[in-house]
Order: structure tokens, then sequence, then C-alpha cells
């Protein structure tokens, strides 16, 4: 036997079988594929909703200028609030002289004139409230008694320390002012608050925002000043301006919206 035969053959591969048909309809590869994940390997939830505007948005130029914006857009029943509080003053106090000089008489006569008072000063903080929340203005808002026995409460209290902090070296009383200055805002805004509570919200509100009330504080004086300047006359358009400001401060730095 010859030694050279060649080997036998080697049998070939197999060929590669033939690619799958293209299915239709099959789910894509991200079906099914678990959700995205954030830091730490945990899932990726959408970011919170952003919080209301607060101190971030407020200043008190803005606060000035939008309480003069809304003095010229509602001149009018603006005018007529500030004008009924002056007249009821002058009346009153001119019918006390002249219906008897006894002090007793006048005095009665001088209380009316107060009571009269925070009446129409509630209601003008009422009033400014109204165009913050771009409420239609109602004339007779003026003369409602809002809560009368709550603001008187609130008035005594604030008008006897005022009074005393004023007599201890003056600073004590501006700082009343200061601390006290959103007690009706509280008590118009807020139906559940009596005196106590909303003199007490009035504090907390100074305290927790003290940067940016300050500087209201002190341009709400220099308004006020300089309009007492002009022979008094100026206060008719200083009074609203502040009021409607210290409306538009106590809205934004409570979160609340404000009409624009």
């Amino acid at each position: 036997m010859s030694t050279n035969e060649p080997p036998p053959e080697q049998p070939s591969a197999a060929p590669p079988p033939p690619p799958p048909p293209p299915s239709y309809g099959e789910p894509s590869a991200d079906y099914g594929a678990p959700p995205p994940t954030g830091g730490y390997g945990g899932p990726a939830y959408p970011p919170p909703p952003a919080g209301p505007a607060g101190a971030g948005g407020y200043s008190a130029g803005t606060a000035w200028k939008y309480g003069w914006d809304k003095f010229i857009a509602n001149v009018g029943q603006v005018l007529i609030a500030v004008l009924v509080l002056f007249a009821v003053n002058v009346v009153l106090s001119i019918l006390g002289r002249l219906v008897s000089d006894s002090l007793i008489v006048i005095w009665v006569f001088s209380l009316a004139s107060w009571v009269i008072s925070m009446i129409i000063g509630a209601g003008i903080v009422r009033f400014a409230l109204d165009i913050t929340e771009g409420k239609q203005l109602n004339p007779a808002t003026l003369l409602t008694p809002h809560k009368l026995g709550e603001v008187i409460v609130a008035s005594l209290l604030i008008g006897v320390l005022t009074f005393v902090g004023l007599i201890l070296c003056v600073l004590p009383g501006l700082a009343v002012m200061y601390f006290t200055a959103f007690t009706l805002y509280f008590l118009m805004d807020r139906p559940e608050l009596g005196a106590i509570d909303a003199i007490k919200a009035s504090f907390d509100f100074t305290k927790n925002n003290a940067g940016s009330v300050i500087i209201w504080f002190l341009l709400s004086i220099a308004t006020w000043f300089v309009g007492a300047l002009l022979c008094g006359i100026g206060l008719i358009v200083a009074i609203p301006v502040v009021l409607i400001g210290t409306a538009y401060t106590y809205k934004t730095l409570n979160g609340q919206p404000v009409a624009a």
C-alpha cells in the first residue's frame, strides 16, 4: 500500500442560517425598559412645582409704584374714601364744640368721631385689599362695619401702647407702630382672626420679613411726611398710596397673588 495517498477530505462547515424575517409591530428596544434613574440610582422624578412668589419678587419701590398706579387708576373712588374720612372727623369735631361747652359732650362727639374713623379706616384697608385682588370697588365698603368690635379693640390696644411707647423716648412707640402696622390687614383679610391674634400675626409678619418691611415702613413715613408738608393737601394722595402699597406688601410677602 502506498503511503503517498492524500488524507481523507474534511467536511466543510455548515452555512449560517438565514436571518429571520422582519417582524412588524414588535415593541421597540426601549419597551419595558426600567425607568430612568436620578442621582444615586433612584428614580428620576419631575422637579417640584415652584412655590408662590414671596419676598424674592418684592421691593419697597415696586410696592410704592403699585400704590401710585392703582391710586391713579381708581382716583375718583379712592379720593372719595379719603375725603369722607377727613370730612367726618372735621364735622364731628366742629359739632362737638358748637353743641355745648361741656367737656363731656365734646368727649362724646370725639368718641363718636373716633369710632366712625375706625369704621372708615377699616373700610379703606378693605378697599386697598380689594384693589390687590382685582375686585370691583364698591363705595359702600367704606361705611360697612367690618368686624367693628375687633377693630375697636385692636385700635385701642395699639393706641395705648403707641402712646406709652412715644413717652418712653419715642423709639418704643415707633417700634409699636412698626410691629402692628399690618394688624388691620390681617383683620380684614382673615375672617377667623380676632384683635389679639391679628396683632400677633402682624408682629410675626414684620419680624419674619424685617428686611423688606423696614424699608417699606421708612418709605411710608417719608411719603406721609412729604404729604404733610404740602399744607396737608398732599396727605389726600399720600394716604391711599401708602395704604395700597401696604396691601401689596402684605399680599406679596404672604405669597398671595396680586392683581396686575
